[in-house]
């Protein structure tokens, strides 16, 4: 039995989906928040966008950097459509915190260093913010952010070096950026 190529290109746009949807989502809600249902939809929106455009994603150099690229398009118009997209970014960055906390190593005590925190990755470069967010917030192994990013791991790895650098200047905690955890008393949302 030959599957015909509409059906072949389905099958291979349905995989790809099934494989990135859940990283795609889980970056969505740190640019969107918790409303409803606008990380499903801006999901959902570049969905559409790269199954219209499939056969062309297949022929760039890495389809899933191609992806992410609609994907951030698609968050940037639906910021945009929000009345005060800054604060919606900032307050769905601000949930994500917690996670970075943890996976980064830091532990900031007090409200202003939460803030510190808060503002140094907003103020990052977008591929280092990107680079921080699918590590720290997402858990993203390198070679995967990296191929959203459509970079090699080490340069990956290097804008994430660059991002604690920055982080660290910013917050005034030189020792984040040597990589090893920085304890403070306690991360956004834990009980102190």
């Amino acid at each position: 039995m030959t599957i015909n190529r509409g059906a072949r290109l389905r099958l291979t746009f349905d995989a790809f989906c099934g494989t990135h949807e859940p990283a795609w989502t889980a970056f969505a809600r740190t640019q969107v928040g918790p409303r409803g249902d606008a990380a499903a939809l801006v999901v959902r929106r570049t969905r559409e966008h790269l199954h219209h455009n499939w056969a062309f994603a297949l022929r760039q150099e890495v389809p899933a950097a191609y992806a992410w690229r609609l994907l951030k398009e698609h968050l940037a118009a639906w910021l945009a459509a929000q009345g005060e997209p800054a604060a919606v970014q900032t307050a769905a960055m601000d949930a994500a915190i917690g996670a970075f906390c943890r996976r980064a190593g830091l532990r900031p005590q007090t409200l202003a260093d939460q803030l510190a925190l808060l503002g140094a990755i907003l103020a990052l470069p977008e591929r280092q913010r990107d680079a921080v967010v699918l590590a720290h917030c997402l858990g993203l192994a390198d070679a995967e952010a990296a191929e959203y990013l459509g970079i090699p791991p080490a340069t990956l790895r290097a804008h994430r070096r660059q991002a604690h650098r920055r982080i660290a200047r910013a917050v005034g905690r030189p020792d984040f950026a040597s990589g090893r955890p920085v304890v403070w008393e306690t991360c956004p949302g834990e009980e102190r």
